[in-house]
């Protein structure tokens, strides 16, 4: 019996401690002045070009997503030595509704990209979970079996030098040219058709 009571108490506890997670998150978007309606699904709100920041990020533990990436070691890296011209950047959140529902339709983007040989080695993806402590970045991929690599931004602050208001947000950069680069994207909200988006991206990226 007592051990049955404090399996009862650690899930009401990490109940509360997700409800408060999210709450927080609600509260800095809504502080930003944050709407739910920037992130619907299959509605891209457009916004001026923006100087892409300086991000600094894990080195991911696992060997096949180094590999994608093509890093190595350990430590931290840079937008600008990923082994790809371009780079495509999920910003989501794990209790975004809105990217909950998408996630199927970015993962389907990852696959088209993967599976054209004349762009896998030319386009990466990648998700920051704004945020989302490393449990629950681990938990979404897990869940919705992202195949791309995930960073926690559990302070927020890569949310913050991004520019992002909501999610999902999606932003193209060049990694090939520079820190300080504007953005070629910054959509705000999800996209309905992969292939069409892709498209997208390859035109506005100068790959074509």
């Amino acid at each position: 019996m007592e051990t049955l009571h404090k399996w009862r108490l650690s899930i009401r506890l990490v109940l509360i401690v997700a409800i408060l997670s999210a709450l927080l998150v609600s509260a800095a978007f809504g502080a930003q002045g944050n709407t739910s309606a920037i992130a619907t699904p299959g509605k891209q709100a457009a916004v001026p070009a923006k100087a892409f920041p300086s991000l600094e990020l894990p080195i991911p533990q696992s060997e096949q997503e180094k590999g994608y990436l093509g890093l190595s070691g350990s430590g931290t890296f840079r937008i600008g030595q990923i082994k790809a011209p371009v780079l495509l950047i999920e910003v989501y959140s794990f209790y975004c509704p809105h990217c909950q529902v998408s996630a199927a339709r970015v993962n389907d983007l990852y696959r088209k990209i993967q599976e054209n040989p004349e762009l896998r080695d030319k386009i990466k993806m990648i998700g920051i979970a704004v945020g989302n402590s490393s449990f629950e970045v681990d938990s979404y991929r897990e869940r919705y079996e992202v195949p791309f690599p995930l960073f926690s931004d559990l302070n927020m602050e890569m949310t913050e030098k991004l520019g992002v208001r909501g999610t999902p947000t999606f932003i193209g950069v060049r990694t090939d040219r520079g820190e300080g680069q504007p953005s070629f994207y910054f959509g705000e909200g999800g996209f309905e058709d992969a292939q069409q988006f892709l498209e997208k991206m390859i035109q506005m990226s100068g790959l074509k």
